[in-house]
């Protein structure tokens, strides 16, 4: 089964994605209200795909690509920033930290995540 960390600090987000995701559609949804709750839970897991917000309390999304170093750490896992940001310097320092891919989270249709969730699985 596929392991998706979902990693979004607003609660109905958090929890319609991890409904779509995990009941819906069979993947393994884990998920962290903050950046550094995704570090603690990367220190003893990995997962084929993070789904991460960038502005978030306590650590950010920039702050959470710096700390994890996935590219060295866990090289095949995938992360798509899912974020209202649709430009500026943390969108484009997650992307030189290793993130694959951005969506704007206010455009996106469930079926849309579901899309990029599977692209980017390979599924």
């Amino acid at each position: 089964m596929r392991k998706v960390l979902l990693v979004e600090d607003e609660k109905i987000l958090r929890d319609a994605y991890s409904i779509l995701l995990g009941a819906q559609e069979g993947l393994d949804v884990t998920v962290a209200n903050n950046g550094q709750e995704a570090l603690d839970i990367c220190g003893s897991d990995t997962f084929d795909l993070i789904l991460l917000d960038l502005m978030m309390p306590v650590l950010n999304g920039v702050g959470f690509l710096q700390e994890a170093r996935l590219a060295e750490k866990s090289p095949r896992t995938r992360v798509v920033v899912m974020s209202n940001l649709s430009s500026g310097e943390d969108l484009l320092n997650a992307l030189a930290l290793g993130a694959h891919r951005h969506a704007v989270k206010s455009d996106l249709s469930p079926n849309e995540v579901i899309k990029i969730v599977n692209e980017e699985l390979g599924l």
